[in-house]
């Protein structure tokens, strides 16, 4: 070998590792703690109208990290509900109705497993672990606006189109790569109202509720 090529090899040697140290970096060293999130699911109401009633909902959120463990959630989801007396014990009244929601919702996250890295089967380098599983809990305002819409249907009694809710749920995310993850959540939203079917029976005995949830795919920067 001569010197020549001596110094090319050794250069390029050298450039290799420069760019796998800058990759690796990258990659495990880099520090994000925003998230944000984009995503959409079903939603189950309970409700006066057809007992149990469903929908889709769409939604935006921005996550912050606050430690391994902690995170705070900042959230926008709306969505459209159907439900209908058809199949249930009210069949024969035939109510049906359809209500647009939109709720502001801020969280608190708590995550099982520290994220980190570490070393896959096959000796590679890789994400541990790839899932992580969290618990939340937070709420926020929920608009709503019902309609009736079967035959001959009656004006809506007069009701607050807004209300607050509480919010407390479970998820889980899959890291992808270093800046894309994608997961899912699902919980439950707790209303001082009895409206959000836009009817409250005297024989009412407790409070509408409704139940979202979103597969997400999530961009850390």
């Amino acid at each position: 070998m001569t010197r020549d090529q001596f110094k090319l090899r050794l250069t390029l040697c050298l450039i290799f590792f420069a760019l796998s140290v800058q990759v690796n970096g990258q990659m495990f060293r880099r520090q994000s703690f925003f998230e944000l999130e984009f995503g959409g699911g079903p939603v189950i109401v309970k409700s006066d109208i057809g007992d149990i009633s469903m929908g889709g909902n769409l939604g935006a959120a921005l996550r912050y990290r606050v430690q391994d463990h902690l995170a705070l959630k900042a959230s926008i989801n709306g969505g459209l509900i159907f439900g209908n007396d058809a199949g249930t014990e009210f069949e024969s009244r035939g109510f049906k109705y359809y209500t647009y929601f939109g709720e502001l919702t801020g969280q608190l996250e708590f995550w099982f497993l520290k994220e980190g890295r570490g070393f896959s089967g096959q000796g590679m380098r890789a994400y541990k672990p790839r899932v992580r599983p969290y618990l939340y809990a937070g709420g926020g305002p929920v608009i709503y606006v019902p309609k009736h819409y079967h035959e001959d249907a009656a004006d809506l009694d007069e009701f607050d189109s807004y209300t607050i809710m509480l919010a407390a749920g479970a998820g889980f995310l899959y890291k992808i790569n270093a800046d894309l993850l994608m997961g899912f959540h699902a919980g439950g939203r707790l209303v001082p109202s009895d409206y959000l079917d836009g009817f409250s029976p005297s024989i009412s005995e407790s409070n509408d509720m409704y139940f979202i949830t979103q597969f997400n795919l999530v961009y850390r920067f």
